[in-house]
């Protein structure tokens, strides 16, 4: 008879106890059964006066755009990781109302847009699909404004399309500058690990783990239940489990290999002096590589500048486009 051998030794393991423990490790994550997190509330009760779906092959894309024949310049507002358009309430009209064409959209994985655990999450995909959203809009140039994650998503479209922007605007901005190992992530591509990632996810983010995440990001008592509902409603829709661990799956590829001091635009960069979640120095490590970049102080604020403090933040990035104009 053949024996398998664990530690300690001389304990023999019988062909059985083998085949449990396949059964435990391969079978048992793809019987448990995730949580349900979803609130119901049909997307349509989500979307935006001015939003719609956009299919950029296959993939439907969420957009809210305003004043799309005005003569003036677009303005491409690109939320954060966990947030979507919601993020830009007090800040996309304002620009609509000077006349600017404002086009909103909530990036792959978040929002209403698709989720799904297969496709490339990296932040150059996602650049390419906003580029893909803006040609199908047929915008040629336009000006991004860039929150968190937002704008690595930003820098790297203007390193890959940089004839199509007019101008950077980076809010709290969260690049990284270090390659990050790919192996540990790279197990996320097997299935019944994603499996497991996907029961703990659902069992984890709860309406009250999301409040406590917002609660650490306002620097302000922001999160009213309209604010609550507003960001959890928009999380929880579709694949969103298997999207967060492809997102992760894929941060290896997100890092700003390509050097910022070959961005030529004209760029401004936002910081709230009581940002937990990003430090100055961590700004100041890629800030002063852009040549010609503008740093403003946003007082008083966290990590959200654009919703704490919605009118200083208006007219800080409304005086920076009409400078370039």
């Amino acid at each position: 008879m053949v024996k398998l051998w664990l530690r300690p030794p001389g304990l023999a393991v019988s062909p059985c106890a083998v085949v449990a423990l396949i059964i435990l490790a391969f079978v048992v994550p793809y019987l448990l059964p995730t949580g349900d997190n979803s609130t119901g509330t049909p997307a349509e009760d989500l979307m935006g006066k001015h939003g719609r779906f956009l299919d950029v092959d296959g993939v439907s894309m969420y957009v809210e755009e305003r004043n799309p024949e005005s003569p003036r310049e677009t303005v491409v507002f690109l939320h954060g990781f966990g947030c979507s358009t919601f993020s830009w309430r007090y800040n996309v009209p304002f620009f609509a109302e000077q006349g600017y064409r404002t086009i909103g959209l909530d990036m792959k994985g978040f929002g209403l847009s698709h989720k799904d655990a297969e496709s490339d999450y990296s932040h150059p995909a996602q650049a390419g699909l906003v580029a893909e959203v803006l040609a199908r809009l047929g915008v040629d140039r336009a000006y991004l404004v860039g929150h968190s994650m937002g704008s690595s998503v930003m820098f790297h479209f203007v390193h890959m399309y940089p004839e199509k922007v007019l101008g950077l605007i980076s809010v709290a901005g969260a690049l990284n500058l270090d390659q990050r190992p790919a192996l540990p992530a790279a197990l996320l591509h097997i299935g019944l690990l994603r499996r497991a990632g996907e029961f703990f996810l659902t069992h984890y983010i709860s309406k009250e783990r999301v409040r406590g995440i917002l609660d650490s990001a306002y620097h302000k008592d922001m999160v009213t239940a309209e604010v609550l509902d507003g960001y959890y409603d928009r999380v929880v829709t579709g694949r969103w489990a298997g999207s967060l661990l492809a997102m992760t799956r894929d941060m290896h590829k997100n890092t700003i290999s390509f050097d910022l001091e070959d961005i030529t635009v004209p760029t401004m960069i936002l910081w709230g002096e009581h940002d937990a979640w990003i430090d100055r120095a961590n700004i100041d490590r890629w800030s002063g590589s852009i040549p010609d970049a503008e740093f403003h102080l946003m007082p008083g604020t966290g990590h959200f500048p654009m919703e704490e403090d919605p009118q200083l933040f208006n007219e800080t990035v409304l005086s920076f486009l009409q400078s370039r104009n």
